[in-house]
């Protein structure tokens, strides 16, 4: 099924908080829902402001998801898809930008999702989206998404290795409480887990959480000069960064690319890390 759109849709919040999951079996394929928009055009300002990168132009790399937010929303939230989008966690993401995409360059793009796969507490899906210039794709990023809603099989998977490498940059960050919400007014993502403790109670979680696109984003912004511009990045998001937080950022070189490392190391189990995304040349 594919749905075509001059502009990538409006989603209202009603639609996304009221869509209701439905059981899924084992092994059940889910069909493919695609969207697709001819023309991608949002202003990156308040985004860039947002996230802390310095410049718009080239765009920044995480920026196209953001592009293509209601071709997203559209496809996570169609009929045909048994996942609410409510309370669904960013497990991991890999993006691969061919060149540096110029502001005011025409745009397009498409969004389709493939899955699902049993993960240890629930179900993952993976929502690709690409976004192309003068007919050529420049930059593909697949999100993986967690939905507790969804059949998982109980299996501990093997994690991270958190292999030690020489530091280029070390510094800490002061996320505030009401930052969720000024990242979903930036990006269009309204996801209540991110919006307020209480929201985020409901489906979980103690208190609220911050995006992981906005932590990504961060960390890409905070590496500046070290992420090239033909890439490939692969992260995953290990722990949330509930808010308010305080948190540690640290990069330097490792296996032929940058490693980036967000971490939390205020009396939390474990490493205490959040975020591990290494970047790599094209």
């Amino acid at each position: 099924m594919v749905l075509e759109f001059e502009r990538p849709p409006s989603v209202s919040l009603w639609t996304v908080f009221r869509k209701k999951g439905r059981p899924v079996a084992a092994g059940e394929v889910l069909p493919r829902v695609e969207a697709r928009a001819r023309v991608l055009d949002l202003d990156p300002a308040l985004y860039a402001r947002t996230c802390g990168f310095a410049a718009t132009d080239p765009l920044p790399l995480t920026f196209p998801t953001v592009l293509a937010r209601g071709l997203q929303l559209t496809v996570l939230t169609h009929e045909a898809l048994p996942v609410r989008l409510a309370g669904v966690v960013h497990a991991r993401q890999r993006i691969e930008q061919r060149r540096p995409i110029r502001a005011g360059e025409a745009l397009s793009g498409q969004v389709w999702i493939d899955g699902f796969r049993p993960a240890r507490r629930g179900g993952e899906l993976d929502m690709h989206t690409v976004v192309h210039a003068g007919g050529d794709e420049v930059w593909h990023g697949v999100t993986t998404i967690l939905s507790r809603e969804l059949p998982g099989d109980g299996v501990k998977r093997p994690g991270v290795e958190d292999i030690p490498f020489p530091l280029r940059r070390s510094t800490s960050w002061q996320v505030p409480g009401d930052m969720g919400r000024r990242y979903a007014r930036a990006s269009g993502d309204y996801n209540p887990i991110h919006l307020h403790r209480l929201a985020a109670r409901l489906f979980g979680f103690p208190r609220a959480i911050m995006h992981g696109w906005w932590t990504l984003a961060r960390a890409v912004a905070e590496a500046d000069t070290e992420i090239p511009p033909a890439c490939v990045l692969e992260a995953s998001f290990l722990s949330p960064l509930f808010l308010p937080g305080q948190v540690s950022f640290e990069s330097g070189p490792l296996q032929g690319g940058t490693r980036m490392v967000v971490r939390n190391n205020r009396g939390k189990k474990g490493d205490g890390r959040i975020l591990v995304a290494d970047v790599r040349p094209a």
